[in-house]
């Protein structure tokens, strides 16, 4: 059995971690009443979900509170882009899919937790998996 490599990111992970957007942040505090704080521990995880997106092959699934800044992200389509091709190599779809996969987000949670190491617990729970249906295809 052969296993698929997994693919090098373009640019250095701590630049990607670095990048900041505060228009899509006080966006996103307005839209969902969250405080700074929290979206900006929100923005570091997309982000940490999104290098896996671009590195690991596959469908990768996220959290609805991640997913939720995701959506936001994506309004600003000219960052994201910018975003994506600057830092990742290659734009990062967003795909819904019509049934929850619970063992494609425990895949991806792991990838992304060995990667990081210990994951926010309150984005990435493991009770989310019964309902996570957003993510990304390959």
């Amino acid at each position: 059995m052969q296993t698929a490599a997994v693919r090098e990111p373009f640019k250095f992970i701590d630049d990607t971690l670095a990048y900041q957007n505060p228009r899509l942040l006080q966006r996103f505090m307005k839209d969902q009443g969250v405080s700074l704080a929290e979206a900006e521990k929100r923005f570091m995880e997309l982000k940490k979900f999104l290098i896996v997106a671009a590195v690991k092959p596959g469908p990768k699934v996220t959290s609805d509170p991640i997913d939720s800044l995701w959506h936001c992200f994506l309004l600003y389509s000219k960052d994201y882009e910018q975003f994506c091709k600057g830092f990742l190599g290659r734009f990062i779809h967003h795909q819904p899919f019509e049934q929850p996969s619970p063992e494609t987000y425990l895949e991806t949670r792991a990838f992304t937790e060995k990667m990081f190491g210990p994951l926010d617990v309150d984005l990435w729970s493991l009770e989310a998996k019964t309902c996570c249906s957003s993510g990304c295809g390959d």
